[in-house]
């Protein structure tokens, strides 16, 4: 039978709605050891039972009950060693089956409502030689609860193997207590000062994102990818010296070189991420298995112009006063980060903490049958698109990086751990001065994200479109306002008369989409690699949104991407503003015959246009019949005289008018305003809404300007636009 039903924390209940809205990727927290000498399968699964017996933790489930979580403690509970007995294999062959069991292990759900919410095996591998695996649910453990797990493990495997009975007495504080004490302490006023702090710390904020490289994936091979490093020894020693003299901790040395890191990335100017903190203050809360781990949010700005030394100081303040305030349960505080459009607030992690457990330093000279050493766990699935660890072994400091194997390649989590490592052996040993003078940190550029804004990396085929003097190619207006900013895109236009009707309390950037001075070949480019160059020059103007977005012909096509990709990132697009642009793959997926069809009606307008110049004298009769059709026969030649001199930028639009030709985007949940005017046709092929009603599932307003494609943007078609985008 079952017990009685407690409260649970803040904590477990994300836990618990996490497990039910996407599964369990990323809660069960996998422990492995490796044991030296003997353990009987009697002494290790007793040892388990004891540590069942004297923690409620350990066998409780969890259920609803009258529409609440609740955790359900029961009175007894029977935990079973699974003994798998490998050295029937041949010896080559044990160690590969016990990797394959470690990660099956590690990935294999547990049922929260059947206690207990753990389980264990023992490999035999050979004589004196064996791993032991346990693994258990983040409802009842965390990381400092596994080293409390393998002391107790380790000292009752002990006593009965010496024919003793193991310590049985029930700790002073179990876990249901926390909880009762937790819920006390946020209904009191205690906590006010950290609400008060974080409400004002987390207004408006976003997470950094790292540019994944492909949309999620469902039913990827991996969960997640992993990337792994040892630090020299002797680099690490200087590491944690640089950190020593300059009084700060190694955590504030490493988070300052991850935001490093994520501002070479990214181009960001604030870096946004998350970290844990045990939450274990209280001194009777020290012996307390269960997940009493906290989530903190960091907010570090990174300005090029500061010294190395400047910067982690700098970084340093911002984290210790973050960690002033970690009382606060994250679940409270990240309601205060508004905007966000449901993206989470966490999207990059750190952890940084010495082995918790089963290092040989701490265990190995253990008196005894056996010793246990703490071994490398395999991940059940990434909590965070991306999770950076440096973890403190007997061998140094060994920093990992864990991707999202939906959204990223093992060869960025490669990369960026790469990075990370350059950037804190930069904080640790470069000479102090400007980071815009850090010769490693300013070589960084990784492949498919964003180069650094000083960096001046070279075209490389398919990759990412790089940045030369941005702001060559940006012209302000109004940039004073208060209102939302419109970011508008082109090729040549220039947006004067709508910047001064919008007037100058709405300020607007007109970027021009192609550098003056490179003309490189951007052939290999896919219309999202354009979106994605569009996105770095939006986020030179504006770092964070919210935005609104506008484009003319295609390069409002383009304006529409760069929206979806700032949307996935977590940033906030207002409004989408299409300037007499067509829908990608509106024309390209007709049927043949409804093509053709299409084809020669705007082939009759256009002749019926040329008629018009005729009859107002501006052409002869021989132009516009005569001459094509002998141009077409191949009878007459090439007239003499000036060639058209080609546009600025022109070379620019003809890679973009290609790359939107294989362009199908998914729909976008956004608001979209198609301003649209009298030049395209009417009819069943040329769609009202210019084919973007199946790609716009948010509201998509039409409005009609009385102008031509070429002149929407002189005096009085410009007072139309902005009569609207004025109210916006």
């Amino acid at each position: 039978m079952d017990g009685p039903a407690f409260a649970c924390t803040p904590l477990q209940e994300r836990f618990w709605a996490q497990q039910h809205a996407r599964g369990p990727q990323g809660l069960n927290v996998a422990m492995r050891w490796q044991v030296n000498g003997t353990l009987s399968h009697t002494a290790a699964e007793g040892a388990l039972q004891a540590l069942v017996r004297r923690h409620e933790v350990l066998r409780t489930s969890f259920r609803e009950v009258d529409g609440k979580l609740a955790q359900i403690v029961w009175p007894a509970c029977a935990v079973k060693l699974n003994e798998i007995d490998l050295t029937v294999l041949p010896p080559g062959e044990r160690e590969k089956h016990a990797e394959e069991i470690a990660r099956a292990e590690a990935l294999e759900p547990i049922d929260l409502e059947k206690p207990p919410l753990l389980r264990a095996a023992l490999l035999r591998l050979a004589s004196g030689r064996s791993v032991l695996l346990l693994t258990l649910h983040s409802m009842i453990a965390d990381g400092w609860s596994t080293g409390l797990i393998v002391r107790e493990f380790s000292a009752a495997a002990h006593e009965i193997e010496a024919g003793r009975l193991p310590d049985l007495t029930e700790p002073e504080l179990q876990f249901v207590d926390y909880t009762l004490w937790e819920k006390e302490l946020l209904s009191s006023s205690d906590l006010d000062e950290a609400r008060a702090f974080w409400k004002r710390k987390l207004q408006g904020v976003v997470g950094t994102v790292v540019p994944p490289d492909h949309q999620v994936t469902p039913g990827a091979e991996a969960p997640s990818h992993l990337a792994s490093l040892l630090l020299p020894t002797e680099l690490g020693q200087v590491v944690e010296g640089r950190a020593r003299r300059h009084n700060v901790t190694l955590f504030n040395l490493a988070a300052a070189a991850l935001a490093l890191m994520l501002h070479r990335v990214t181009g960001e100017a604030e870096i946004v991420f998350g970290s844990q903190v045990a939450n274990r203050e209280e001194p009777a809360a020290a012996d307390l298995i269960g997940p009493t781990v906290n989530s903190v949010t960091f907010r570090l700005p990174v300005d090029d112009r500061s010294t190395l030394h400047a910067f982690v100081a700098a970084a340093a303040e911002s984290i210790q006063e973050a960690l002033r305030h970690e009382r606060l349960p994250f679940e409270i505080a990240e309601t205060f980060s508004a905007g966000r459009d449901g993206k989470p607030l966490h999207s990059v992690n750190l952890v940084l903490h010495r082995s918790y457990s089963g290092t040989t330093e701490t265990e190995g000279g253990s008196a005894g049958r056996f010793s246990l050493i703490s071994l490398p766990s395999y991940s059940s699935g990434p909590q965070w698109p991306l999770n950076f660890f440096m973890i403190g072994r007997d061998e140094g400091w060994r920093l990992s990086c864990e991707a999202d194997a939906s959204l990223y390649d093992q060869a960025t989590a490669t990369a960026l751990l790469g990075i990370w490592r350059t950037c804190l052996e930069a904080l640790a040993t470069a000479p102090d001065g400007p980071i815009a003078d850090c010769a490693s940190v300013q070589a960084i550029a990784l492949p498919r994200t964003s180069p650094p804004p000083l960096a001046r990396p070279a075209v490389v085929p398919g990759g990412p479109i790089p940045m030369r003097e941005p702001e060559r190619q940006i012209v302000r207006f109004h940039e004073n306002g208060s209102l939302t900013p419109i970011v508008v895109l082109n090729n040549r236009s220039i947006y004067y008369q709508l910047a001064r009707h919008l007037g100058e309390d709405r300020p607007l950037t007109d970027i021009l989409m192609y550098h003056q001075g490179q003309q490189p070949n951007l052939g290999d480019r896919t219309f999202e690699d354009f979106g994605d160059y569009a996105v770095r020059l939006i986020r030179h103007v504006q770092p964070h949104g919210p935005y609104i977005l506008g484009g003319h012909c295609v390069y409002g096509v383009l304006a529409f991407e760069a929206a979806r990709q700032l949307r996935r990132m977590g940033e906030k697009v207002s409004l989408v503003a299409l300037f007499d642009s067509w829908a990608p793959g509106y024309r390209e997926d007709m049927s043949r015959f409804d093509r053709a069809l299409r084809n020669q009606q705007l082939r009759l307008h256009h002749y019926k246009d040329r008629l018009a110049q005729f009859r107002r004298g501006e052409v002869s009769l021989n132009d516009i019949v005569r001459k094509p059709l002998l141009y077409r026969l191949g009878m007459l030649p090439k007239e003499d005289g000036p060639e058209r001199p080609e546009l600025p930028g022109e070379w620019f639009d003809s890679y973009i008018y290609d790359s939107v030709t294989r362009f199908r985007p998914a729909p976008y949940e956004g608001d979209v305003v198609l301003f649209r005017t009298k030049d395209p046709l009417r009819g069943r092929l040329f769609d009202e809404r210019m084919g973007w009603g199946p790609l716009v599932t948010g509201r998509l307003t039409k409005i009609d300007i009385d102008s031509g494609h070429f002149d929407m943007f002189r005096e009085r078609p410009a007072a139309e636009i902005a009569a609207f985008l004025r109210t916006q």
